[in-house]
């Protein structure tokens, strides 16, 4: 069921590697906005709570598919050397 998305955001981890960076640089601006906000002109601390929600999701969407494709190639190895060892077993 989950199986088909998970494998389409693990199919390249550089792109959600670099949405990741992005997403959390977006969420970085929303903090000094927010920060900015505080100290000077309140006002700023609308677009700045919208770019931490944004940026927040944005990073979260790419951390998952940096997730996915470390499970996906964790899961392929261990299969693969269980096979492996399967195959090479000695009898003595």
């Amino acid at each position: 069921m989950q199986k088909k998305p998970l494998s389409k955001l693990a199919a390249d981890p550089h792109k959600s590697w670099g949405r990741f960076k992005y997403g959390l640089g977006f969420f970085c601006i929303g903090v000094a906005l927010v920060l900015l906000g505080a100290n000077s002109w309140i006002w700023l601390q609308i677009p700045g709570l919208l770019a931490l929600i944004i940026g927040c999701i944005y990073a979260l969407y790419g951390y998952v598919g940096i997730l996915a494709y470390r499970m996906q190639s964790a899961f392929s190895l261990t299969n693969a050397e269980h096979d492996k060892d399967k195959r090479n077993t000695h009898q003595d």
